[in-house]
């Protein structure tokens, strides 16, 4: 495949999976960025000693394709697995769960009733049921488990409590989600995914897989993508440039568009029915990130703690980074990250950053005491407008029928965590496929002129 030029537009997790495998298979990926960083959803920000990941938090133990990718492009030095124990507060106290001894800690939390962990072995049988269903490639044999939300579950087969305590807070502090239109086919595959007794970090933040392969493929930042064009021989891809002197077209042999839906339906008119009828249908859900920096020796033991609605309206979850990963926080200080639902995102949308640091450090005060207030070093707010795409009832099914319908012999891929489960996985995995795709395909191509010229004017439609 030596010679043949892939754009690849956009550089999240997604995106620079796909440049990475692509450079393996012996093409010569370009990336395209409107921002001035990679990395999407995912980003990593040092602010005086501390090292704030904004975006996503951590690499789970079931990431398996991601730990390798970490390893293959030779960042497996900083790979760190450490212990991961939730917690969740229920009237004023925050319990503790050991998810390295999941049996006991469900027979002995203070958490749930004894009348509400009888009733948990409903959900535990299902679990088991579709244990092997629950991975990143295939979700055709959940249809079964995909024609309910997870309230209406909870409600009809469980009990107000595991609704209230349990499965609420396990969609809303994973995924932003609402119980009430989320699948409960992702609730299950939450349990099986993310309650997970070890987490992995890398050293030098989340971001750091994708700052590494910027280092290895070639990266054009600040340069938006405003129209893919595929024809018979190549695909034409026009941009904007950075020091705003105009627009222009260059041709590659094909390329991966890796952004999230309204950008791919805005610059690629040719989509097909398939893709447009997923990425069309697509709704994402936000969130607020407030990152606090503390002068306090911290004394946790929660690597994070998952809040129900009926507990807090607000926050969802709230991490110890200074627990998840080594080196979020210096010698002596902690590290919080508070994660404000999509509901307060837009009850707060007009709201000053200075009000949402204090509705932050009234949280973190709640959970976890002392004088927040007076031992804030530093601070970040993120306030993110679409960072999870909604997994409603249906979406699973919706998915595998999509994959059924892909057309792996297109000059043009698409990847992202649209076409299976969310996250940093999910999105790596998509681009991992969407390369194999172009590989797959390339065979066939004739090699295109690799020109690239000078348009002006306004971007095309």
């Amino acid at each position: 495949m030596s010679g043949q030029r892939i754009a690849v537009i956009g550089s999240g997790m997604a995106g620079m999976s796909a440049a990475f495998r692509l450079r393996e298979a012996g093409f010569e990926p370009t990336v395209f960025e409107r921002n001035d960083r990679v990395g999407g959803r995912i980003w990593t920000a040092e602010q005086g000693g501390y090292l704030m990941d904004l975006g996503a938090a951590v690499y789970l133990g079931t990431y398996r394709e991601a730990i390798q990718t970490i390893k293959d492009v030779g960042l497996g030095d900083e790979l760190r697995e450490l212990p991961a124990i939730g917690a969740m507060p229920k009237h004023g106290e925050v319990i503790e769960f050991d998810y390295a001894k999941p049996i006991r800690t469900t027979l002995t939390t203070k958490a749930l009733s004894p009348a509400a962990k009888l009733k948990a072995i409903k959900l535990a049988w299902m679990l088991l049921r579709n244990l092997g269903n629950l991975g990143y490639a295939d979700y055709a044999k959940l249809e079964a488990v995909d024609n309910e939300s997870t309230l209406a579950y909870s409600r009809r087969s469980l009990s107000k409590e595991l609704e209230e305590y349990a499965t609420e807070p396990l969609v809303r502090g994973t995924w932003a989600a609402d119980d009430g239109e989320s699948s409960n086919a992702l609730m299950l595959w939450s349990i099986r995914n993310m309650l997970v007794p070890t987490v992995f970090s890398l050293d030098s933040g989340m971001d750091a897989l994708a700052r590494r392969i910027a280092n290895l493929v070639t990266v054009k930042l600040s340069h938006p993508v405003t129209n893919v064009t595929e024809r018979d021989d190549s695909v034409e891809v026009s941009y904007a440039t950075p020091d705003g002197s105009g627009e222009r077209t260059e041709s590659f042999d094909g390329a991966i568009i890796a952004t999230t839906a309204k950008p791919a339906l805005s610059i690629f008119p040719q989509m097909d029915e398939n893709h447009r009828t997923l990425y069309e249908t697509a709704r994402y859900r936000g969130l607020v990130t407030v990152a606090l920096g503390l002068n306090r020796q911290p004394t946790d033991r929660a690597t994070y703690i998952l809040v129900p609605r009926v507990e807090d309206a607000d926050f969802i979850a709230v991490i110890a980074d200074h627990i998840k990963a080594v080196g979020r926080a210096p010698a002596g200080k902690s590290m919080y990250t508070l994660l404000g639902s999509h509901e307060y995102l837009h009850r707060s949308w007009d709201r000053s950053d200075e009000e949402i640091l204090a509705d932050g450090v009234a949280c973190a005060t709640r959970y976890h005491g002392g004088d927040v207030a007076g031992e804030l070093e530093q601070h970040r707010i993120v306030r993110w407008e679409e960072v999870v795409p909604v997994i409603d009832v249906g979406r699973f099914t919706k998915i595998a029928r999509f994959k059924e319908r892909l057309n792996p012999s297109s000059r043009v891929q698409l990847a992202s965590d649209l076409d299976r489960i969310p996250g940093v996985n999910g999105a790596l995995v998509s681009g991992m496929d969407a390369a194999q795709r172009i590989a797959a395909g390339a065979g066939s191509w004739g090699a295109s002129s690799g020109k690239s010229v000078a348009v002006t004017g306004a971007a095309r439609a």
